[in-house]
């Protein structure tokens, strides 16, 4: 059996806004990477749709990202990161530093 996943994931359980189109629902990032996401959502979406992903992060900040969904398994499904501006690839470097950080520490 082969790892298809290029980085590890980190347990976020973060509040966030799906969109496509006009149409904005909430959701929950239960996990994140640097080229992906898992997401629970009651939107509806199948394998190879495009949405629009924004993280609610501490101190009212935000992160952004393209989204297009690779497994569903509803209500959650997997994207991989299709686009993401500079500035947020930073913010989600940081979480992810926070989180090896945080859970070393631990030990």
């Amino acid at each position: 059996m082969g790892f298809k996943r290029k980085g590890s994931r980190v347990d976020v359980s973060r509040a966030g806004r799906l969109q496509r189109g006009s149409l904005s629902v909430p959701c929950k990032i239960l996990d994140v990477s640097e080229t992906g996401v898992k997401i629970e959502s009651r939107l509806f979406v199948k394998h190879g749709d495009a949405l629009q992903l924004v993280i609610d992060l501490e101190q009212g900040n935000t992160l952004s990202c393209g989204l297009q969904v690779i497994h569903v398994r509803s209500p959650k499904f997997g994207a991989a990161i299709s686009s993401i501006s500079p500035e947020d690839r930073e913010r989600l470097a940081h979480i992810l530093d926070d989180h090896m950080q945080n859970s070393f520490s631990r030990r």
